[in-house]
């Protein structure tokens, strides 16, 4: 009896939501999530467990975004798709951009241009791996519902408060990357600039912009090189990506692998536990510490 009334309170909940948000990758849901939590009925576009650069929206997805009260993009650099659908669908009025409410990066220039980019931009999209640009995106996810279910706002308003309060304790944590001794790190692709230009990393990156781009052999050895070179002791890959190069490099440069995660989806399993960006984030701290050999 107690599951049935369960179910059916949750199934109301989802009905009588005040709100309805459909975001595109993760970390918009998890902030939406966080924020608006039972009173918005909250839709993500790319599965768990899928690699968000890979993501093409299907016929139902699209039609599902013409319900939503709001649409919220993290780019057009990082979803490129989104220009087409927001134009076939007409909905430019309730179409957010969150990469317009943050601070970008400019995309950087270098060797990896040889072997490709996805992204067509003028900066780098992973925005939200910098914790204050994540507070922007928190603050902006408050007033926007506030501004569509003003009746609910205190609520919105407490919820922000509330994360807020985590997203700052986080940060605090993240201080510690400033004090480290070999502040060099090799990554899977181009997605930590935002990690290391707070913090004073230097990035090297197996792939490009997106992590389906190969490296070249050249790269690869200059990648082994720069390894042993540096005295780098992990080659971080990622989840969601082959771990082939990186393993291969790691092989090379005797030295060990590891996940380090640019927070743009996770797994099912971890969708049912909870998981949010503050927890993977946090791990990532304690990979980037050991990495570096922080106090």
């Amino acid at each position: 009896m107690l599951k049935k009334l369960t179910f059916f309170a949750a199934l109301s909940t989802a009905m009588f939501a005040d709100v309805s948000v459909t975001t595109t990758i993760f970390p918009l849901y998890d902030v939406v999530k966080n924020i608006g939590g039972d009173k918005v009925k909250l839709t993500n576009l790319v599965p768990f467990g899928v690699e968000a650069h890979e993501f093409e929206p299907k016929a139902k997805d699209i039609a599902n975004l013409s319900k939503s009260d709001f649409f919220i993009i993290s780019s057009p650099v990082f979803e490129p798709w989104s220009k087409k659908v927001i134009s076939s669908l007409k909905i430019q009025d309730k179409t957010i951009d969150m990469s317009q409410k943050v601070k970008l990066l400019d995309m950087k220039h270098d060797e990896h241009e040889a072997h490709g980019h996805e992204h067509k931009g003028s900066y780098d999209p992973h925005y939200w791996l910098s914790i204050d640009n994540y507070i922007s995106v928190a603050k902006e996810v408050a007033t926007l519902l506030s501004s569509k279910d003003a009746e609910n706002a205190k609520v919105y308003e407490a919820n922000l408060e509330a994360y807020l309060a985590k997203l700052q304790a986080l940060k605090t944590d993240y201080e510690v990357l400033k004090s480290c001794k070999n502040k060099k790190v090799i990554v899977n692709h181009d997605a930590f600039e935002y990690l290391a230009h707070e913090y004073g990393i230097t990035q090297y990156s197996i792939s490009g912009m997106t992590p389906e781009t190969k490296p070249s052999p050249k790269q690869i050895a200059k990648l082994i090189d720069i390894t042993k070179n540096e005295k780098i002791n992990t080659v971080f890959f990622e989840e969601f990506a082959s771990d082939k190069v990186a393993k291969s490099i790691a092989k090379e440069a005797n030295v060990k692998t590891d996940a380090l995660r640019p927070v743009e989806n996770i797994t099912v399993a971890e969708s049912k536990k909870g998981i949010g960006y503050i927890d993977i984030m946090k791990d990532n701290l304690v990979k980037l510490r050991g990495a570096m050999d922080c106090e």
